[in-house]
């Protein structure tokens, strides 16, 4: 990963009870065209007034996960498009989810690849599937009052989407090794010893926890240089 964050090892979660608490500063369903109230009392924000570019698409109902997860916005011309999220307060802690749904959107049966960044450093190379929700979540001090997510094309025909972004403020104490130059990134919640995956419903945000079964070997590092 290039930019200014530097390396921390991974945390990996059990099955466990525990408390954490923030606030909600933006959930953003793009694509859509009206505020929709999820199963957490939670309202989602369209995105129209957020971005100038892009064209709202739906899922095929074949693919439907959810109300928010069915809407998408894809980028068909430029090669980098930017959300600001935000306010946000200078030094203050902020988790940041990306979620995309490519749900066979175009019928073409090519989910595209393409990169996620934030506040100008690379994120992650996105590679979405045919059917489900992929998802990818950092945890970093704010450096302005405001947070970019970007999504940029790196292959010809293949456009960049997303289906929603999540941002929220943790306490100052919680993840005490973060600072200004160190970010964490998800590789995995896994629900060690269930036989399903487990949902649970964390600053709200839906978050699942997956069983140990599909992951023999666990994920390695997740925060990057």
């Amino acid at each position: 990963m290039t930019g200014n964050f530097m390396l921390l090892p991974v945390l990996f979660l059990g099955l466990f009870t525990f408390s954490v608490s923030g606030q909600l500063i933006a959930s953003i369903d793009c694509g859509a065209s009206d505020i929709t109230v999820d199963l957490n009392l939670i309202p989602w924000t369209p995105d129209d007034t957020m971005v100038s570019n892009g064209i709202s698409r739906m899922v095929q109902s074949s693919y439907s996960v959810s109300t928010v997860m069915d809407t998408l916005r894809v980028f068909t011309s430029r090669k980098k498009n930017c959300y600001s999220l935000g306010p946000v307060i200078q030094g203050q802690k902020v988790l940041v989810r990306a979620s995309f749904n490519y749900g066979n959107y175009d019928r073409l049966s090519n989910p595209p690849t393409f990169e996620l960044h934030f506040d100008g450093n690379f994120w992650t190379t996105v590679e979405t599937s045919l059917s489900g929700v992929t998802q990818y979540e950092a945890i970093y001090v704010a450096k302005g009052d405001t947070v970019s997510v970007c999504v940029a094309q790196t292959k010809p025909g293949q456009f960049p989407f997303i289906s929603a972004l999540e941002l929220r403020s943790l306490d100052s104490d919680v993840y005490n090794e973060l600072d200004r130059n160190r970010a964490l990134f998800l590789a995995a919640r896994l629900s060690y010893g269930a036989s399903v995956p487990l949902s649970m419903n964390i600053l709200g945000i839906r978050t699942i926890f997956m069983t140990e079964y599909g992951y023999p070997d666990p994920p390695l590092v997740v925060l990057r240089l």
